[in-house]
């Protein structure tokens, strides 16, 4: 799998070529007991933002933007095919991308409009 900096918040770089990732995290952030949905805005099709992404279950199979000392990385999962698409019944494809940011990245790519967030709920104890 291609990892490219993000950093700018678009496609930078290339990286790294790394094992692909097998699990992705969500996109929902806990911040001061509010829950809140993190994505990118202005987004292309198949794009998306998540909190994290891993090769397996170990604190070392971790991909972080921090390995590759950027910012943030985005990299490609694979292309999705759907059977159906809107009442055509060609298989359609989508390329699917993962964006992920350092904490401060995240924060900045919020001020700065790369990200969005949307306030969803506040945590019940």
């Amino acid at each position: 799998m291609q990892v490219f900096d993000f950093t700018d918040g678009v496609q930078g770089k290339k990286l790294a070529d790394i094992r692909i990732a097998h699990g992705l995290h969500g996109w929902l952030v806990n911040k001061d007991g509010s829950v809140y949905k993190v994505e990118l805005a202005n987004a292309p099709q198949g794009w998306a933002w998540h909190s994290g992404a891993d090769h397996g279950f170990k604190p070392e199979d971790e991909i972080t933007a921090e390995q590759f000392g950027v910012g943030a990385i985005c990299f490609c999962i694979g292309e999705v095919y759907t059977m159906w698409h809107a009442g055509h019944p060609e298989a359609e494809s989508e390329w699917q991308w993962t964006v992920i940011g350092t904490t401060d990245w995240n924060r900045e790519a919020c001020k700065k409009g790369i990200l969005k967030s949307t306030f969803l709920r506040n945590e019940v104890n």
